[in-house]
């Protein structure tokens, strides 16, 4: 194997390593973004939970 070969190899080997941690990486992110979207959706629920009941304590005063 000439010098030509083992740097081409090493080229790939380090783009396929690059590219693992890319896969990762944007995993990584995917579950984040899913995370937060559920707490934000936790977060809307609850409020409006707090607002229904606001609206009924209103409604039996009225």
């Amino acid at each position: 194997m000439g010098i030509k070969d083992e740097m081409q190899d090493k080229a790939q080997k380090a783009k396929q390593k690059l590219q693992g941690k890319r896969d990762e990486a944007s995993r990584q992110d995917r579950t984040e973004q899913e995370r937060l979207r559920q707490r934000a959706d936790e977060a809307r629920q609850s409020g409006q939970a707090s607002f229904d009941d606001i609206q009924d304590e209103m409604d039996d005063r009225g």
